[in-house]
């Protein structure tokens, strides 16, 4: 009988524990360092998402990599959209974003990192900003990858 009410007292406490939603642990680097981050830049990656929930893949990129190189790149660029296509395809539309951590280095040199909510599997965004004296911020480099799992520190 003891064992049923201690069975019984802890699977309660779990549940009521669980209500709040996941419990992180005090290691979680969820939306470290985006406080720092400008928010020009976080906005650029939210209308990006937006976009690509639209499915409006080209206008997606076009917005985010104003004045970015990348847009002079045709090739790059075309490689970026048929990639990006290939991963909706693979891991499902997507549905949101969450920001994971920034990397900031310097002043001008910042890397925003985000987890993409995919319908199937979740899909690692990173994006890497340059404050260019000509032309403020530009996107100098995009990667995307299902190495979502590498977010967490022991993997």
């Amino acid at each position: 009988m003891k064992i049923l009410f201690t069975m019984f007292f802890l699977l309660t406490f779990t549940m009521f524990a669980q209500d709040g939603g996941l419990q992180h642990s005090a290691s979680n680097t969820q939306g470290k360092g985006f406080d720092e981050v400008p928010t020009n830049l976080k906005n650029r990656v939210e209308n990006f998402f937006e976009t690509l929930k639209s499915e409006d893949i080209n206008k997606a990129y076009e917005v985010l990599l104003q004045n970015s190189p990348i847009m002079n790149q045709k090739e790059d660029l075309n490689n970026l959209v048929v990639q990006t296509r290939r991963a909706i395809g693979l891991y499902g539309k997507i549905y949101s974003n969450e920001p994971v951590y920034a990397d900031i280095v310097s002043n001008s040199y910042i890397r925003l990192n985000y987890l993409g909510i995919h319908s199937n599997y979740p899909v690692r965004w990173i994006f890497t900003f340059y404050r260019s004296p000509k032309h403020d911020w530009i996107i100098t480099n995009i990667k995307f990858d299902d190495l979502s799992e590498y977010y967490f520190r022991n993997n």
